[in-house]
Formats: structure tokens, sequence, C-alpha cells
């Protein structure tokens, strides 16, 4: 390591990937990387080659790997490109490749050179061959910060809090009795604010559940744009996660529409970015009518 940043040999970067790797194999669907993942991973690393990486910097690298995975998807997927399934190469034309890197395109780094831990990255980052087996959600370090009550990382929000009102020593305390004298009782006050205390709980806990829940299905997304990363409408599927003005559910909504009416999704291919969002705007507007 120099200064902050962290230097990676090849050799540490291969173990990485081979544990999770291993890890897949054992769990399969099941698994659901944990922060007690990257301590193990950063751990076995630290032993076998005297290095001092933390499972931050474990979590860091291998979300840096997925994307670059991601581009070299997108370079295999180019039209003209082809691939050496032997030396693990995208071979494309010269001249094409001379052009993107002057345009500063990612894809051209992984053009005409073998690309590294190849395999294993396809294992680890697209399921098992681009099938879906094997998929993998993630539990990011950026989440908001919950405590774990064992070593799994079964995090809840927070200690559990003794309400002082429901104190047995306090059952009977004067102030708590109703006033009879008066219509608007002393007790009838405190048990409404203690609802409105315990309401506040809840909409905590279910905001909590909600972040969550986003969280879980985000992953889904990223994980379905990587089981279609050969699909020849690829273009479409991307115009369409970035129109940010459709909620998540009307991307995946949209997607598997096309994905199931191939001929609509091939006659979209090619036409106009501007075009396609003013179909997208039509579907969604006969799908999801206003009330």
């Amino acid at each position: 390591m120099t200064g902050n940043s962290v230097i990676w040999q090849p050799q540490e970067v291969e173990d990485l990937l081979l544990y999770f790797k291993e890890k897949i194999k054992e769990c399969g669907n099941a698994l659901v990387l944990r922060e007690v993942h990257h301590e193990d991973c950063a751990r076995r690393i630290n032993e076998k080659y005297g290095s001092n990486f933390t499972a931050r910097q474990v979590y860091n690298k291998y979300h840096k790997l997925k994307g670059e995975w991601k581009v070299i998807m997108d370079a295999k997927s180019v039209s003209g490109a082809s691939f050496d399934e032997v030396q693990k190469k995208i071979i494309h034309d010269e001249i094409e490749v001379v052009k993107m890197k002057s345009n500063n395109d990612k894809r051209a780094k992984y053009y005409n050179v073998p690309i590294p831990f190849y395999d294993e990255m396809e294992f680890v980052f697209t399921g098992k061959h681009a099938t879906g087996e094997f998929s993998v959600l993630q539990t990011p370090f950026d989440c908001p910060p919950r405590q774990d009550d064992d070593i799994t990382g079964n995090g809840r929000q927070g200690q559990d809090q003794v309400d002082p009102n429901n104190d047995p020593s306090k059952h009977y305390d004067f102030d708590t009795l109703p006033d009879y004298d008066s219509p608007h009782s002393v007790g009838s006050k405190r048990r409404a604010e203690d609802n409105k205390e315990k309401k506040g709980k809840r909409a905590k806990h279910d905001y909590a559940m909600v972040q969550d829940v986003t969280g879980a299905m985000n992953n889904m997304s990223e994980t379905m744009r990587f089981t279609h990363v050969t699909d020849p409408n690829e273009g479409i599927y991307k115009i369409i996660d970035n129109m940010e003005e459709y909620p998540l559910l009307v991307h995946l909504d949209l997607q598997t529409y096309l994905a199931e009416n191939v001929r609509i999704a091939s006659m979209l291919k090619g036409r106009p970015e501007e075009s396609i969002k003013q179909w997208v705007a039509r579907w969604v507007m006969d799908r999801y009518p206003m009330p």
C-alpha cells in the first residue's frame, strides 16, 4: 500500500475471485454476501501473502472488478467483435480500437489482449456461464448502519429500548390515574402520547424495511442485466435503465415485456433515442393509466 491507495498484486486478485467462487459453489442461490465474507476473504489473503487488507478494501475491489466485468461484456457485445475462447481475448478491428481510444472509450483496453481472470470473473459476476445460476446479491457497506446480533450479520436497527411508561413500578403512579373531575384526564393524554411514540417507532421500522427491499430490488435489477448481456437488444435495455423519470418496477416490467416480445424490441433497435422514449411513454400510459 502507498499512502491511501491500495495496490493489489495479480495473485491477490486471483485469490479474491477464487474465494467468492468457492462461496458461490457452496451456497448457490442461497448466498447473500455480508461483511463477514469480506472480512474472511481479507483474513485469508493477509495470512497467505502477509498483506494488510481490510474488509472494506476487499469489498471495494470486488465491486471494482464487477464494474470492469460490465465494461468487458459491453466490449464483447459490440458489432463486429468476436471472442477467442482459448486466449480469452476479444478480437476487434484495430482501426476501430484506435478510434475508441481517442474517444477515451473504456472498452478499448479490453480488445485484442488476453483478459486476466476471465473465467473466474464470468463465474462470480454472471452466474455459471451467464445462465443465472449462482446469482449473488450483495449487502453493501453503504447501507444504513445496523447492529449485528451475531457473526452471520443478522442485523437489527438498534437495541430494544425499555418504554419507561411500561415500567411496572410506575403503573400506579398517581399522574397516570384518570381525573374524574375533568373530561380530559391526564391518563388519556399519557396514553395518546404513548401511541404517538409507538407509531413513530413503527414508521422508522417500516422505513428501514422499505430501504432493505429497495436495495434488494436494485441488486436484482443489476443481476438481471448481467444475465442478458448477450441479448442483441441490450442497447434498448440500457436506454430504459437511464430513464430516471420512471421507477424501478416500471423498468423491470418494460424490460420483461420486451424480452417476451422480441419482434417489438427488434423494431425499436436502432431507432433514435427520442423515438424510443416516446414509445416508452405511450407504453407506460397504456400499462399504468392515471386514476
